[in-house]
């Protein structure tokens, strides 16, 4: 299921407003793994360093900043928020090259970038599967994509676990966290997205269509989910 465009404008609303405390209140709702995770998406496309690699749905510029201080030269933040990729230029380096743009028509010529990573943003775009059909057309042959973010378990029994969680504690731990510096609570923009995802087997098997080669990993009961993808020599060629 894909957000209305309301829905998505919502979404991209409220990350703007919670910029100023996203990272340190991110990390503390993902019971300190999101840090964690991008890490070691990051990881996954180190041989990529000095050649052009994306960073889709960069909202602060948090995956960004870790991939620049890991010694990545030439780092693409794409973002639909001007707000945000100004927040991100401002503090990062000038290997970091802002795009104002969306994962569903990536303004890239076909595999003109070696790796992608989207973190905690995929479950934000308007159409998944187009989004992830744009990444195989954009990545070169035997190029990477790194999905981090929520997720959304097979089973039943912790997918309801996971729901309460999102709908009914962290709410209240973002809230707290939050204090008076802003009215509202933005991170409840987490509950419709979660809605809309697909359970973690079928993000990873919208992900095999396109790249050919998956592996998927979950944490935290499969609240949290990597699918690291490979694009295959015949894929978009």
């Amino acid at each position: 299921m894909n957000h209305s465009r309301d829905e998505w404008s919502a979404v991209k609303r409220a990350i703007e407003q919670a910029v100023p405390f996203y990272q340190p209140i991110s990390e503390a709702i993902s019971l300190g793994l999101a840090g964690t995770l991008r890490r070691r998406a990051i990881r996954r496309i180190e041989s990529s360093r000095k050649d052009w690699v994306l960073d889709s749905g960069t909202g602060p510029g948090v995956s960004s900043r870790m991939m620049l201080e890991d010694n990545f030269e030439l780092v693409i933040g794409l973002d639909p928020s001007l707000v945000l990729l100004r927040y991100a230029k401002v503090r990062l380096t000038d290997s970091f090259y802002p795009v104002l743009g969306v994962a569903e028509n990536l303004p890239f010529r076909n595999e003109s970038i070696a790796a992608a990573i989207t973190c905690f943003s995929l479950r934000d775009v308007r159409d998944r599967a187009r989004s992830i059909a744009e990444f195989a057309r954009v990545i070169i042959q035997k190029g990477r994509l790194e999905i981090v973010d929520i997720g959304k378990p097979d089973s039943p029994f912790f997918q309801g676990l996971i729901s309460i969680y999102i709908v009914l504690v962290m709410p209240i731990v973002a809230r707290v966290l939050i204090g008076r510096r802003t009215r509202g609570n933005p991170f409840r923009m987490i509950i419709p997205t979660f809605f809309h995802i697909p359970t973690n087997q079928n993000l990873a098997r919208l992900t095999e269509g396109e790249f050919g080669s998956v592996e998927s990993h979950e944490f935290l009961f499969g609240g949290l989910v990597i699918v690291d993808a490979l694009r295959g020599d015949d894929e978009h060629s």
